[in-house]
């Protein structure tokens, strides 16, 4: 995956979703920082020997990692907006 690819999936997703944040990608790779208040949440995107890596650390440090963009969207959706209900289909062009 591209980082303008990562770029376009994480900014599009927390618009649909109307999280009130502010993203900071790094340049030239395939993650971002999501500061929203004071917390500030890290997702990233890596290729490991056995295959991706979603990778989400949490403001309190705790880590999560995720196989598929879809349990890592799951995953996010959960920590940004607690109070919707679980998502159980994904769109993507």
């Amino acid at each position: 995956m591209t980082p303008e690819r990562f770029e376009e999936i994480i900014r599009t997703t927390t618009m649909i979703w109307d999280i009130n944040c502010e993203l900071k990608f790094l340049e030239n790779q395939s993650s971002c920082f999501l500061l929203r208040g004071e917390d500030k949440f890290s997702i990233s995107h890596e290729i490991a020997s056995f295959g991706v890596i979603w990778r989400i650390i949490r403001p309190d440090g705790k880590e999560r990692v995720h196989p598929s963009i879809g349990s890592m969207l799951n995953s996010l959706s959960r920590l940004l907006r607690p109070d919707q209900p679980k998502a159980r289909v994904i769109f993507a062009r």
